[in-house]
């Protein structure tokens, strides 16, 4: 009986771990991890290597509302322009999967805190992007409790 139990443990850890291997691949090429984001300059800017987007270095806040965070985001002047903005839930997973696999350069900046986010339909986002290391690297949006978020602003 206990030989029986022990083979069964066994074969289930072993498909576990088989689960968790072919996960692996597809975490990303080593050209995935190359330096995506630079800070370009003493007014704390980052750019983009890739696209070009530029996002604002520091998070500001919390704000208590989606109307106040916006009107931060529209009213800001940093590195000589002006048309910041919130970003989408999208755009924050690629600035936090950036620093995940430690491809922000000297762009290293603070994730942690609840984060505004927009929709092209303007629906509001308050929440974060986390790791789920179970079997490699999984990400998930997690919405928001609370009712005040950081702010960092996004151009163009």
């Amino acid at each position: 009986m206990k030989r029986s139990l022990d083979l069964k443990f066994l074969l289930v850890c072993a498909l576990i771990l088989s689960g968790c291997a072919s996960k692996a691949d597809s975490t990303g090429s080593n050209d995935d991890r190359k330096i995506k984001l630079l800070l370009i300059n003493e007014e704390m800017v980052c750019r983009e290597v890739v696209t070009n987007k530029m996002w604002q270095f520091t998070k500001e806040g919390p704000f208590p509302s989606l109307e106040i965070a916006k009107r931060y985001a529209a009213e800001l002047e940093l590195g000589g322009y002006d048309d910041w903005r919130l970003p989408t839930k999208a755009e924050l997973f690629d600035l936090f999967y950036q620093h995940y696999w430690k491809s922000d350069g000297n762009c290293v900046m603070n994730h942690k805190g609840e984060f505004w986010a927009i929709s092209g339909n303007q629906e509001s986002s308050l929440g974060h992007w986390e790791d789920d290391l179970l079997c490699g690297p999984e990400f998930k949006f997690v919405d928001s409790h609370k009712e005040d978020g950081f702010v960092r602003a996004v151009r163009p």
